[in-house]
């Protein structure tokens, strides 16, 4: 029987991952790893947290791509098992690395892409010059705070 306490660390892992556009099932993995004394295999997460093996696979792998957790050998056995790297700030830095950074360069390519569609709806005349001024100062506060955001995310990055 798992205690209260360890559940509801498990599962508070599982709401921030969920939180930030990312399976919950990934933060779920992570938590009870990182509560593990020791490692574990891809049956006994999949059978700890009740999700499926292909679920447990796939979450161990970007974990194990953000340097947030680890394969490790145990001695005696055939299977996979894994173990969370302690140091919480190398999940952000990871996680950084291969999911914000990639979605705030996408997110920039999609506000281009936007304003371009503006000037084509006032030559259409689905706009008006009016709606297109309100647009487009709307999209440029939009523009304004990404860039603001890209600045702060590696300061934030290296003091993790």
């Amino acid at each position: 029987m798992q205690s209260a306490a360890r559940r509801d660390l498990i599962e508070a892992a599982g709401a921030l991952f969920q939180t930030l556009a990312l399976p919950r099932s990934i933060g779920q993995i992570y938590g009870l790893l990182y509560l593990s004394k020791g490692p574990l295999s891809l049956d006994d997460i999949a059978v700890s947290l009740s999700i499926s093996k292909g679920s447990a696979s796939t979450g161990t792998r970007q974990l194990a791509g953000w340097g947030a957790i680890r394969q490790v050998w145990v001695p005696g056995e055939r299977r996979d098992h894994f173990e969370a790297v302690g140091d919480l700030a190398q999940l952000v830095r990871g996680s950084y690395g291969e999911f914000i950074k990639p979605r705030l360069a996408s997110s920039q390519k999609r506000l281009q892409s936007i304003f371009a569609s503006l000037e084509v709806d006032v030559e259409k005349g689905v706009l008006s010059r009016k709606e297109h001024k309100f647009c487009a100062e709307r999209l440029r506060s939009l523009v304004r705070l990404q860039k603001r955001v890209e600045k702060i995310v590696p300061l934030a990055e290296r003091l993790v």
